[in-house]
């Protein structure tokens, strides 16, 4: 059996899909040690691997403090680092999330980097197009995503500054990286301009994560008993600070026959919402697989893995995208007839109200809802993710 070092970036959003994959290999037989910082201990620990932990630069969310970017350059240094002085003692290197310096990693190793993306791929192509259909984003980000020579520019002054690599084109990063092997969570059909992809690039579909329990008991027999419409909203962990969302969502079903699970991915933590009326239930943290099984429409971000795990269970989404990839995402979605899209300025309690209508009363189907599940739930999982990095050992 192999041994294999995953690098990981500490995010939840880039880090929960590899918790699976990793699971699967250790289930396999093979030895897994993960690079990632002390705040993630558990999680590593609950895949059956082994945590090599390196310091934690990037502390609390950038939405909350911005100027924790300048640290992303010491970061990335330090894992390249890591991950160098390491990998030649393990049979595979397994690149996980946002890898600015990855083409580095790959010269300087003599065994396989896999590169494994929390997201569907980008290029030239992809940018320009869903850019060009992304209202959402601010005009300034927009007319720069679709203009080569302001993009390479600003990723030039951006990577050289805060992700330690040459910085030549943003799209260098979010596209396959690896010359052995690419894998996403992505589907092949949720992927745009799919044929634009080599076969190094594979698509294993949502990978769900181990999880312990969070000692929080959620009413799931609540939802499968529930005769109405469920709904589920989440900002996810990263913009979850948004209380006007929470309040608007809570606002537009109040008292309705819907059942509204609003999950504030917060520790511990509530918002302060007001008065809610009974058929609100507001949680810190939920089963979201489970309760994404019972929901009838999903009011999210746009977060990769919010958005790949509704899809899969065939749930229709509304999706207001804050940052990131997330503006991507959601006109991928919409594109598909997955999704509609409300812009964050756009949001208010009657604009929800009345979106949510639509699409529960059928007459806003979404046509793009059953053939998006289907490619999904036929995508190989973990499975074929294990499948292909054992066939480089």
């Amino acid at each position: 059996m192999a041994r294999i070092l995953f690098s990981g970036i500490p995010t939840y959003g880039q880090a929960n899909p590899t918790f699976g994959l990793a699971a699967a290999l250790v289930a396999s037989g093979h030895t897994v040690d993960y690079l990632m910082p002390e705040a993630f201990r558990t999680e590593v620990e609950q895949c059956g691997a082994t945590v090599l932990p390196y310091a934690d630069y990037l502390h609390g969310k950038p939405v909350d403090r911005p100027h924790q970017a300048l640290g992303a350059r010491f970061f990335f240094d330090d894992l390249t680092r890591q991950v160098v002085g390491r990998g030649n003692d393990y049979d595979v290197v397994v690149a996980t999330g946002l890898q600015p310096q990855f083409a580095d990693i790959e010269r300087r190793l003599s065994v396989p980097v896999v590169r494994f993306s929390p997201m569907f791929w980008q290029n030239e192509r992809t940018v320009a197009e869903l850019a060009a259909q992304a209202r959402a984003l601010p005009p300034l980000v927009r007319h720069g995503l679709t203009n080569r020579w302001l993009r390479q520019g600003a990723s030039q002054i951006i990577g050289r500054a805060l992700f330690g690599n040459h910085g030549h084109d943003v799209i260098d990063v979010l596209g396959p990286q690896s010359s052995t092997l690419n894998l996403t969570v992505s589907s092949r059909y949720l992927q745009p301009r799919a044929d634009d992809f080599d076969d190094t690039c594979v698509y294993l579909g949502p990978i769900a994560r181990p999880r312990a329990s969070t000692g929080l008991e959620f009413p799931i027999e609540r939802l499968r008993q529930h005769p109405g419409p469920v709904i589920y909203a989440s900002l996810g962990t990263i913009y979850n600070g948004w209380t006007g969302y929470y309040r608007r969502i809570a606002q537009a079903f109040a008292n309705t026959e819907a059942l509204v699970v609003l999950s504030l991915a917060r520790p511990g933590g509530t918002y302060d919402l007001g008065p809610v009326a009974d058929n609100i239930l507001v949680y810190p943290y939920v089963p979201q697989t489970e309760v994404l099984a019972q929901a009838d429409l999903c009011f999210t971000h746009g977060g990769f893995g919010t958005i790949t795990e509704a899809a899969a269970a065939a749930v229709p989404m509304v999706v207001t995208p804050l940052g990131g990839d997330q503006f991507l995402n959601a006109y991928r979605l919409h594109e598909l007839d997955a999704a509609r899209v409300i812009p964050a300025w756009q949001l208010s309690t009657e604009r929800v109200a009345h979106t949510a209508d639509l699409i529960l009363a059928g007459s806003g189907t979404l046509a793009g809802v059953a053939p998006l599940a289907a490619s999904l739930q036929e995508a190989g999982g973990t499975a074929l993710g294990v499948a292909q990095i054992e066939e480089l050992l």
